[in-house]
C-alpha cells in the first residue's frame, strides 16, 4: 500500500546504504587503532612494568600520549566520520519513509559524488557483509505509509537500543576482569601505593577510559533509544485513536526522525563483528514484531 519495500531496494538507496556502511567502517577503523592503542597494547605495557619495574617513568608517559591522542585527534575524527554517515543515511530514511528534508536539523545535503566514491569502496568488500536489501521490514510496506514508516521507526529504535546494551554488558565485563587481574598480580607482588599508580594505573589509564566510556555512551545511546521507541509506541497508538490526521503524524515522524538522526551522530561505533553476531537473532525478533504491528493494524483498519 506504500512505497517503503520497493523505495528501499531500488538501485538510488542501495547506494546510499552502501556510502554509509563505508563510512561508518572507515570510523570504525579509526576506532580500531584507538582500542589497539587503549586496550591490548596498554594492557601489555602494564604487564611490561610488572617485568621490567624500571620502565615505569616511559610507560606512564606512553599513557599520558595515548590518552591526549584519544583527546585531539581519534575522537574527533570518528565524530566527524560519523557524521557525515548519519547525513547520508538521513538521505535514505527520508526518501523511503517519504519525510521532508529538514534543514535545520540535517544541514546541508551530502553530495551525491561522496555517495558515490564510498559506495564503490564499499563494493569491493561487501561480499564479507551481509546484504542491504530490505533495510526496514519490508511488511511495513503493507500499511498506509503514514502508519507503516512509524513500524520502521520503531524497529530502527528498538534494534539499535538492544545490540547498544549486550554490547555495553560485553565491554564492562572485559575492562573490569582485566583491570582486576592485573591488579591482583601487583598486589602479589607487594607494590607500594606510588607503584600501583605508575605500574598499574598509568599504563591502564587508557584501556579503562576507553572502556568505561565506551560502556557509558552506549548504555545513554540505548536510553534515548528507548525513549524513542516509546515515542514510536505513543504515535503508533494515535494513528489509530481516530483523532489524528495523517499530516499530523507525518509531522510527527519528522520530529522523531529528527531525534533519530541526531542519536546517530551521537552514538559511538559498534564493530561489524559484533554486528554481524547479533544480526541474525536481532533481525528475527524486529521482524516479528513488526509483523505483529502489521496484523494489529490490519484489524484495526478493518473495524472502521
Amino acid at each position: 500500500m506504500n512505497s517503503i519495500a520497493t523505495e528501499q531496494n531500488t538501485d538510488r538507496q542501495l547506494q546510499r546504504l552502501a556510502a554509509q556502511r563505508q563510512l561508518y567502517a572507515t570510523a570504525k577503523k579509526v576506532l580500531g587503532y584507538h582500542v589497539f592503542l587503549s586496550g591490548p597494547l596498554a594492557v601489555a605495557t602494564a604487564f611490561l612494568v610488572l617485568l621490567c619495574p624500571s620502565t615505569k617513568s616511559y610507560v606512564a608517559l606512553w599513557g599520558v600520549v595515548v590518552v591526549l591522542s584519544d583527546v585531539f585527534w581519534l575522537s574527533p575524527w570518528q565524530k566527524r566520520l560519523r557524521s557525515s554517515a548519519a547525513g547520508v543515511q538521513e538521505l535514505f530514511d527520508c526518501d523511503v519513509l517519504s519525510l521532508p528534508w529538514n534543514d535545520l536539523k540535517a544541514s546541508k545535503r551530502p553530495d551525491p559524488e561522496l555517495v558515490k566514491e564510498k559506495s564503490e569502496k564499499y563494493s569491493t568488500w561487501a561480499n564479507k557483509m551481509p546484504p542491504l536489501n530490505d533495510w526496514y521490514p519490508a511488511t511495513a510496506g503493507e500499511l498506509p505509509l503514514h502508519i507503516g514508516r512509524i513500524v520502521c521507526q520503531r524497529a530502527n529504535c528498538w534494534w539499535d537500543s538492544k545490540q547498544r546494551r549486550r554490547y555495553a554488558t560485553s565491554i564492562i565485563t572485559v575492562v573490569t576482569a582485566v583491570f582486576v587481574v592485573v591488579l591482583m598480580l601487583a598486589l602479589g607482588d607487594g607494590f607500594t601505593v606510588e607503584d600501583l599508580v605508575l605500574k598499574v594505573l598509568a599504563p591502564l589509564a587508557p584501556a579503562l577510559l576507553l572502556g568505561i566510556r565506551q560502556y557509558t555512551e552506549h548504555i545513554e545511546a540505548a536510553t534515548r533509544l528507548d525513549k524513542l521507541k516509546e515515542h514510536a509506541d505513543k504515535l503508533w497508538n494515535e494513528a489509530f485513536s481516530g483523532k489524528k490526521s495523517p499530516t499530523y503524524l507525518t509531522t510527527a515522524a519528522r520530529g522523531l526522525q529528527d531525534e533519530i538522526l541526531e542519536g546517530r551522530r551521537r552514538s559511538p561505533l559498534v564493530f561489524d563483528t559484533i554486528f554481524n553476531w547479533l544480526r541474525r537473532d536481532y533481525e528475527a525478533q524486529m521482524n516479528h514484531g513488526a509483523a505483529e504491528l502489521v496484523a494489529e493494524a490490519r484489524k484495526k483498519l478493518e473495524a472502521k
